[in-house]
């Protein structure tokens, strides 16, 4: 599947009309492509050998159309996320004590770093994906 049919396919999936969330669907798939070494050839080689646009050689990229899944559900929560807690850049706060100041982070696996990036779970659904790099 093209990559470009697999963003229409997450966004109609989602409910997404406009453009608004394109950046958040690139991003998580530049994270999963680059996590299973796709694709295998760099997109600005492709582009020179083709005569055209890194752009257009990007819309060209063919992925695994079971994919999709994973990525509309990253997404999800990713959009989730930030309907709850906003897209500002604060460290996701577990507990706070004023009493000689003790402030502790959270780094369970529903985290800012988990949501946005690639958890160990995510890890594991990918690995039938990934790719050795040669």
């Amino acid at each position: 599947m093209l990559i470009t049919d697999l963003i229409v396919k997450v966004k109609t999936n989602l409910n997404i009309a406009d453009t608004s969330k394109d950046l958040i669907i690139n991003d998580v798939l530049q994270e999963v492509m680059n996590y299973c070494n796709l694709p295998k050839v760099p997109v600005e080689v492709s582009a020179e050998r083709l005569g055209i646009t890194v752009a257009e050689a990007y819309d060209l990229i063919e992925l695994p159309a079971e994919l999709e899944p994973f990525v509309r559900k990253k997404v999800q929560g990713i959009i989730n996320y930030e309907a709850e807690n906003g897209t500002s850049v604060v460290f996701d706060v577990k507990s706070t004590k004023e009493g000689d100041t003790s402030i502790t982070y959270n780094t369970d696996e529903i985290s800012k770093e988990t949501i946005y990036g690639l958890s160990n779970n995510d890890k594991k659904a990918l690995q039938r994906f990934r790719r050795m790099r040669k």
